[in-house]
């Protein structure tokens, strides 16, 4: 069975039943996860408890209609392990078994190479952050940044629609199929995405949406954005789990300020009060996104689309010993010196886990001392 074969299969099986068999892929790879039998999976797993229900769903899987049932939505499959799989989703936990898309090609490579900001908040925002979620939008747009966020109602869709209101290129990912315009409100929103953009989701075509896929959906829009800005989050809002998981990853979350008796943003002040930088306003936002990312900006070609997917690591920033570090980031300096690498070349060479590589790398670049050499590349200081 080739890989797109066993991708998609554990994408549908996974969709419903046994999920932690997506955190066996980084070491064991998609076609032997798929392959394995009952004494295997739970060799490989700290709980065994979920490989039952995993080989039932498997067994009832039928290749043909998985097949059409993807043909007749026009989306592609992108599957964990090749070239066009965004390599930063590679450090979740349980990353995608692949990936359901709508995009035209060339957007797409935009989306892979370009700096990505995640804009997040409430479905029921105030007039004050809609605005702002709109303004967020077109301003990272024209700074040729590429605008992530979940098409939801509220911040989600205003950041959107500002973005595509500069001509920026904007990236959708959903709590359900790909091909399903969710809330229909926004099916016109959904067809401007697709056209001037890309529609995202770990989910099969057609796959309803339902209470628990918009938590799972949140980890891929922490991991898809250089950095995440909250706009408007309420204290039980599912921005600050799209915070909480970016946190996790060693990226940087901005938040924007409100009264701190509003409702609306309970949730933003707490993650002030617990450190995260504060946005000035847009302009200056889009500035310390350039400076904590350590991304640089991308060309744009007058009004047109994103151009010069060739960007440079940035290079400045405060510099430390190697001393002064942990031994885990020791260890990942030491294997950088080889030349640039990615996070799971690191891990190999140092017999680290994945996640305490990519924390050690982030510690390594905030310290100045290891730059972006490239989409998911780690290189030293020149």
């Amino acid at each position: 069975m080739s890989l797109t074969e066993a991708a998609l299969g554990l994408s549908w099986v996974t969709a419903a039943a046994g999920r932690p068999a997506l955190g066996l892929l980084e070491r064991w790879g998609v076609q032997a996860v798929w392959r394995a039998g009952a004494s295997e999976l739970r060799r490989w797993s700290d709980s065994g408890s979920w490989v039952l229900a995993f080989l039932e769903r498997r067994s009832q899987f039928v290749p043909a209609e998985a097949r059409a049932a993807l043909r007749a939505s026009g989306l592609r499959f992108v599957p964990y392990g090749d070239g066009g799989y965004p390599a930063v989703l590679r450090h979740l936990p349980w990353p995608p078994a692949g990936l359901y898309v709508r995009a035209e090609p060339e957007a797409y490579e935009t989306f892979l190479h370009a700096p990505r900001v995640t804009i997040v908040g409430t479905r029921a925002p105030t007039a004050y952050g809609r605005a702002l979620a709109l303004s967020f939008g077109e301003a990272f747009a024209q700074a040729g940044v590429v605008v992530v966020s979940g098409m939801a109602l509220g911040i989600d869709s205003e950041a959107h629609r500002g973005c595509l209101s500069q001509g920026g290129l904007t990236v959708a990912v959903l709590g359900c199929g790909a091909d399903r315009p969710y809330p229909r409100r926004h099916r016109d929103l959904h067809r401007r995405i697709a056209g001037n953009g890309a529609l995202i989701s770990e989910l099969p075509p057609g796959w309803p949406p339902a209470p628990w896929t918009f938590p799972l959906r949140n980890r891929l829009l922490a991991a898809l954005g250089d950095g995440v800005v909250v706009v408007e989050a309420g204290a039980r809002s599912g921005a600050l789990s799209t915070a909480d998981w970016a946190l996790d990853l060693g990226k940087q979350v901005f938040v924007v300020p409100g009264p701190i008796n509003g409702p609306t943003f309970l949730g933003s002040t707490k993650l002030l009060h617990q450190g995260a930088a504060c946005c000035l306003g847009p302009a200056e936002t889009v500035e310390d996104f350039f400076a904590m990312t350590r991304t640089e900006r991308y060309g744009r070609g007058g009004d047109g689309p994103l151009e010069g997917v060739t960007g440079r690591p940035r290079k400045d920033g405060p510099a430390r010993s190697a001393g002064d570090l942990g031994p885990a980031a020791r260890l990942s300096l030491l294997a950088l010196a080889r030349g640039a690498q990615t996070v799971d070349e690191v891990a190999a060479a140092t017999g680290l886990a994945v996640g305490d590589t990519a924390a050690a790398l982030a510690l390594l670049e905030l310290q100045g001392l290891a730059v972006r050499a490239g989409p998911g590349r780690y290189g030293l200081v020149s």
